[in-house]
């Protein structure tokens, strides 16, 4: 006696479950704010054209972790996403530190993770980027910047201790002893530094007598090189990786890094970055205030996994592992115009073209756009 016939009962009635990803919201404030509406446009947008057969739900875990604390809140919260909310992937995290702690995790509980850290380190099976910069690629970048430039002495301003100032040092005296430029001087600052622990060595930088200051960190101290800088009445020609893409958030941002140039990755001419940002009005009725390159890699992100929950085999973390391998030559909102992601089997570094990071430069309240950086022998 079959349920359909005795009682009225339907054999297929049951309730059809959003397919979940998590958040990892590790940089509480503008930085999750832009991740999280890149991601919501872009599942919206492709649920609307019918890629997937249900919608994604997005579940979030804000927190925060390093470099102010250990690494206990962020895997907490990839676990609690994991085990409690049965998500299929997660976004993020966002920071390099944060991204290294949860690695061991990733192949215990096989659900996936894409990030935006820089890092070179970040591999495995589980483990995807689609960086915010790169710690290998930017020293290469200002490498290229420096020669044009003609600056043969640079001053270097690194966090210590920090594995995103030790891999940022260690590609950038590569690419000295490639492109003939010397690193005159080193200094080292923490990762949470104020002023008073920064004037020191911005000091003995200065009488050095060098071409061009670089920065590598983390970020966080941006403002406070800036404010230390205009202290001490130094202005020397300067230029920092991607702790830059904090110049974009609104005026006061732009503000802490007046005089700074930067990498960074939202490029106005881009069609897909134009094209976010009209899914932005559309959904909003108004234009998003301040393009920044957070916002356009979440959309990149969330246009991927919806890709790879459309072509997984069965809605598990391997199966969408599987699926994501598969992404190729997606048109990026993220980088210049030709930037595309694109995912294989043991290639889990998304972005690809020489100019997916490019320089701009922030003065007098404008956050404006330089150019990319050559690629010449």
């Amino acid at each position: 006696m079959s349920a359909t016939q005795e009682d009225g009962a339907k054999v297929h009635s049951h309730d059809v479950e959003p397919y979940r990803i998590g958040m990892l919201g590790d940089l509480p404030g503008p930085c999750n704010e832009s991740m999280r509406a890149g991601l919501t446009l872009a599942f919206e947008e492709y649920v609307g054209k019918g890629v997937g057969d249900r919608p994604i739900e997005l579940v979030e875990r804000e927190y925060v972790s390093h470099p102010w604390r250990s690494g206990h809140p962020n895997i907490e919260a990839y676990v609690d996403l994991v085990e409690n909310e049965r998500v299929l992937a997660v976004s993020g995290p966002m920071t390099t530190d944060n991204c290294l702690s949860l690695l061991p995790h990733l192949d215990r509980y096989k659900v996936p993770s894409i990030g935006i850290a820089g890092t070179q380190r970040y591999v495995g099976d589980y483990a995807f980027l689609l960086p915010n910069g790169g710690m290998a690629d930017e020293p290469a970048t200002i490498a290229a910047w420096l020669v044009e430039q003609g600056h043969k002495r640079v001053a270097f301003i690194r966090e210590a201790p920090s594995q995103i100032g030790q891999e940022y040092a260690h590609y950038l005296h590569y690419e000295a002893d490639e492109h003939g430029f010397e690193i005159v001087l080193e200094q080292t600052i923490s990762p949470v530094a104020e002023e008073e622990e920064i004037i020191p060595a911005l000091e003995r930088l200065r009488t050095i007598e060098p071409d061009c200051l670089v920065y590598f960190g983390f970020g966080g101290q941006s403002a406070e090189l800036t404010s230390s800088l205009k202290r001490i009445g130094w202005d020397p020609p300067r230029i920092m990786g991607t702790a830059f893409v904090g110049a974009a958030f609104d005026e006061s941002y732009i503000a802490m890094y007046d005089g700074w140039l930067g990498l960074d990755q939202f490029h106005e001419e881009n069609t897909v970055h134009q094209h976010l940002h009209n899914l932005y009005e559309k959904k909003y009725g108004q234009r998003k205030a301040f393009p920044d390159s957070v916002f356009t890699c979440g959309y990149d992100m969330g246009r991927t996994l919806a890709l790879g929950i459309a072509r997984m085999r069965i809605a598990t973390g391997e199966a969408l592992r599987d699926a994501l391998e598969t992404v190729t030559r997606l048109p990026a909102a993220t980088g210049a115009p030709g930037t595309v992601v694109t995912f294989g089997p043991r290639d889990h570094r998304g972005f690809k073209g020489a100019d997916y990071l490019f320089v701009r430069e922030s003065r007098d309240g404008q956050n404006r756009l330089v150019g990319t950086a050559p690629v010449a022998i």
